[in-house]
């Protein structure tokens, strides 16, 4: 039985920056109410499509505070909160008390500068002192396309899975997903998501309970669709729903990261600013082969 909290899609909120690149809690809540109104399960902020690591811990608890009090009582809200140090994860945890009874779970990145030492037995430490001390259940997140390689093996999953207060894992690794599912997909007490539309079908034909995609900072109800159509009982309808949408994600918001994401974004009438530098945002030609895939698509 799945976690009606963690049942289908999530977007992994990207952070709106003003003209001056200043966190904007303006637009920040028109995002957050606008995505709210659509089929998605939840947000999670403050993770990669978050620019997570170019905030500041006061940037990061001003995108907290202002998502806590957007949240809509039927929708998950997910924090990011992973740090390189034990040290300084738990440090931002308890910043986050003020606004614990508004968050549904914690999300926690590998830590990864000294990728060589994160063995299973370092992870696993890491994680049962986090898990301890947070207020509310914590969710491993796993991207080594971002944290340097490191990545948690089904086996780590599986002794993890047994902490009482951690509730599942978001993968988005390239390869990783059948393995963990062949070992998770029984549990009751663990939740498996995909990290990304790339593995969100292997994710659901395996067990899973839906995803955090990043194109759903953008396509909302088109990637909700594809997994409630899934977990409704229709892989059919689904798997052609996905088939269709693909091909648009990786002409649009999918071409170039953050910087598509957040142009896609704002062509689909989201404002989030550009990226912060140095990533550099789309060029003009870029953003007009962009806007004419998703004439062509109907979409704008």
């Amino acid at each position: 039985m799945h976690n009606k909290k963690l049942k289908g899609i999530f977007v992994p909120a990207a952070t709106a920056f003003d003209a001056n690149g200043d966190v904007d809690p303006v637009r920040l809540v028109e995002n957050y109410r606008a995505w709210q109104r659509t089929a998605i399960r939840g947000l999670m902020i403050l993770g990669t499509n978050g620019e997570c690591k170019q905030l500041t811990d006061r940037e990061s608890l001003l995108v907290v505070e202002t998502a806590a009090q957007a949240r809509q009582p039927d929708k998950t809200l997910i924090v990011g909160a992973g740090r390189e140090s034990l040290h300084a994860t738990l440090a931002f945890i308890d910043l986050l008390a003020p606004h614990a009874e508004r968050i549904d779970y914690l999300s926690v990145m590998t830590p990864h500068f000294f990728a060589k030492l994160m063995t299973d037995d370092a992870l696993y430490g890491y994680y049962c002192a986090v898990a301890d001390r947070s207020p509310v259940p914590v969710l491993l997140y796993m991207a080594p396309a971002y944290a340097n390689g490191v990545a948690i093996s089904a086996d780590l999953a599986c002794r993890l899975a047994d902490h009482p207060n951690i509730a599942g894992i978001k993968d988005t690794s390239a390869n990783s997903m059948e393995a963990l599912m062949t070992r998770l997909s029984g549990r009751e007490d663990f939740t498996v998501l995909a990290g990304s539309v790339s593995n969100l079908m292997t994710c659901l034909r395996m067990g899973g309970s839906g995803g955090v995609v990043s194109a759903a900072n953008y396509f909302p109800d088109e990637c909700a669709h594809i997994a409630n159509l899934y977990l409704a009982g229709d892989a059919e309808a689904s798997a052609q729903a996905y088939g269709e949408l693909m091909p648009l994600i990786r002409n649009t918001g999918g071409s170039k990261g953050i910087a598509s994401l957040k142009a896609c974004m704002h062509l689909l009438g989201y404002e989030a600013g550009a990226p912060r530098l140095p990533v550099l945002p789309l060029s003009q030609a870029e953003l007009d082969n962009m806007r004419n895939h998703l004439r062509e698509a109907g979409k704008i």
